[in-house]
């Protein structure tokens, strides 16, 4: 075999490992890959406001976490409640996050505009479904 021959063999054998390792790579890149943040947040009718965050990963999970917040105007009090997040859908320029109340498990929907406009924060409780409307802003971070 001449010396020509050996080089051009090694050559092509290197370039197979380094093509086959470089696809290899890129097939579990995405996993490994950045999550998406998201921050929605408004005000709401009867002087509620909402705000909310949460990570979707490249696999499309979602985990986050939120609060419907305000001061009654009938009595002054104040009140926070916290809720998680654990789907996210969108739909016609519109984003829906769906979770429950942590201290009761009650379902909560938050549908906004996307990037900003009408929204709508949706509970149910014993049954009865509550629904606050206004504007607000998501953001992409």
């Amino acid at each position: 075999m001449s010396c020509s021959t050996i080089s051009t063999r090694s050559i092509m054998s290197r370039i197979l490992v380094l093509s086959t390792a470089f696809l290899l790579a890129e097939q579990t890149a995405p996993a490994a890959g950045p999550v998406t943040s998201i921050a929605v947040s408004g005000q709401l009718s009867g002087g509620n406001y909402v705000s909310a965050t949460c990570t979707v990963s490249n696999l499309g999970q979602v985990n986050g976490s939120g609060s419907l917040y305000g001061t009654n105007p009938s009595n002054g009090y104040s009140y926070n409640y916290a809720f998680s997040i654990t789907k996210l859908s969108t739909a016609s320029g519109k984003l829906t996050l769906t979770g429950k109340f942590t201290s009761n498990g009650s379902p909560v929907t938050l549908t906004a505009s996307v990037p900003s406009g009408p929204m709508s924060f949706t509970y149910v409780v014993n049954g009865k479904s509550y629904t606050y409307t206004g504007t607000g802003t998501v953001t992409k971070y």
